[in-house]
């Protein structure tokens, strides 16, 4: 198995989150799959979408850092990406991720978020913004105790 590095690492840990989660399968509508996208969309790609990115400051088990996550959706209403993004809020409170290497661990806070205006009528595009904080990678291999 090759390496992955460890942003993508996180990225694939909060990927999963996201699109395994039944009552976000439900929001996101009939076809029962949540379709999410690192950093930009397919051309074309079909509503709804997600789009996602990582942004490391300094070193990266250190310091806070940014995850910026993206609703795209077609419709009269946002109805849909008003409970999208309220069932993000519920599957990222308290949740410590853990890479599936165990290489990082961290867990998110709600930063921000709101829509911005798109220049194609029913086009929804709701961004959010998280704080990442990273807990140092597990070493049980120097604990002294006593």
């Amino acid at each position: 198995m090759a390496a992955v590095e460890t942003g993508q690492a996180v990225c694939a840990a909060l990927w999963t989150r996201v699109t395994t989660d039944a009552t976000m399968k439900s929001v996101f509508g009939q076809s029962g799959t949540v379709f999410m996208y690192r950093v930009m969309a397919p051309k074309d790609s079909a509503f709804p979408y997600i789009v996602d990115r990582l942004s490391i400051s300094r070193e990266l088990f250190h310091g806070q850092h940014t995850y910026f996550l993206d609703l795209w959706y077609y419709g009269e209403q946002p109805t849909a990406v008003d409970s999208a993004v309220d069932r993000l809020k519920i599957l990222f409170h308290e949740w410590t991720f853990t890479t599936a290497t165990d290489e990082a661990s961290g867990f998110l806070e709600w930063f921000g978020g709101g829509y911005i205006p798109t220049d194609a009528e029913y086009v929804w595009h709701y961004a959010t913004q998280w704080d990442i904080k990273f807990g140092a990678p597990r070493d049980i291999s120097n604990i002294i105790i006593g």
